[in-house]
């Protein structure tokens, strides 16, 4: 997700030069690092929109439920790579005898591939990005809550800013949850209770490296940054002192990319190529949840189903 490489080497040529070698080369590079960067920021999405809930049941008016969450996120094998052929590429090519070959993402693991071109008759060569080469990404964050009017209770979260390997991850947002089956006479809220959660999330990725001294300036980070709305809609039974949950929501999500250093014309050309790779993006997700209650506190597990599993487990306590 953050080792654009391929287009932090050709940016200075792009100060310089306007021709057609140079704008296919930088064609495959945007494809590339589209390529390279959606599977992260789609992980992103699931780890910002899980653990908002415990149950579907209302806090007492001003009651503050504080907690702190684990969260670990499963990477899929298929998830941490991607094709490529020389059919997909208009001058860049596979440097050996192969034509099609197998690449990380940014949730990948290390690479030998080395790509290859012409610009004005001078040979280009380009290696592969790496990944994070992990199988889970874990961090934590504090969340609270408090009881409001009608049966809806505020929510807000935040992670402080963690770094796993070269790589820092921060978020925080906040959400309502309201109880719809105050509103519906023939629910017995004693059997179960039906809630409905808007969230709204923001999270920061960033690379931090060592800089790249190039023509006209020095680059030394890549940062994605993300802004998610989630829609939820959950219903919960109480069984003793336990409370199973279940879910379904959508997100809708947008990303934009920026590289950091210094050098105006430099960054300025650079982000205006990674501004074709910002978009939104909509995902279905569903989850399953235990709450276990004890006095004050409460331990919750909440799992996460969609493009990727996600754990939370958390430790709440209510004031």
């Amino acid at each position: 997700m953050y080792r654009l490489l391929f287009i932090v080497l050709i940016s200075p040529v792009l100060c310089f030069s306007q021709n057609q070698d140079l704008d296919n080369v930088a064609g495959d590079l945007v494809f590339l690092t589209g390529q390279y960067v959606q599977p992260a920021a789609q992980a992103t999405i699931y780890q910002s929109s899980s653990g908002w809930f415990k149950n579907a049941k209302t806090l007492e008016l001003w009651d503050v439920d504080i907690s702190i969450q684990g969260n670990l996120l499963f990477l899929p094998e298929k998830k941490k790579n991607f094709n490529v052929s020389e059919a997909d590429l208009v001058n860049l090519r596979i440097q050996g005898d192969q034509t099609s070959v197998a690449i990380p993402t940014a949730l990948g693991g290390e690479s030998d591939v080395v790509f290859e071109g012409l610009i004005n008759g001078e040979a280009l060569e380009i290696d592969a990005p790496e990944g994070l080469n992990l199988s889970v990404f874990n961090y934590y964050q504090f969340q609270a809550a408090v009881g409001l009017w009608k049966g809806t209770t505020f929510i807000t979260r935040y992670s402080p800013k963690i770094k796993i390997n070269k790589t820092y991850y921060q978020v925080f947002g906040f959400g309502v949850q309201h109880n719809i089956s105050q509103w519906i006479p023939s629910i017995d809220t004693s059997r179960f209770n039906l809630a409905a959660l808007v969230s709204y999330s923001q999270y920061n990725v960033s690379d931090k490296f060592s800089p790249a001294n190039l023509v006209l300036g020095t680059i030394n980070s890549i940062n994605v940054e993300g802004n998610s709305f989630l829609f939820n809609i959950l219903v919960s039974k109480t069984v003793n002192k336990f409370d199973f949950t279940a879910a379904i929501g959508l997100t809708k999500s947008k990303f934009t990319y920026t590289m950091g250093g210094d050098g105006e014309v430099l960054l300025t050309v650079l982000n205006r190529a990674l501004s074709t790779l910002d978009g939104d993006e909509t995902n279905f997700k569903s989850d399953l949840g235990v709450n276990y209650n004890f006095n004050k506190f409460s331990i919750n597990s909440n799992i996460t189903f969609g493009a990727f599993t996600n754990l939370v487990i958390g430790l709440n306590y209510t004031i």
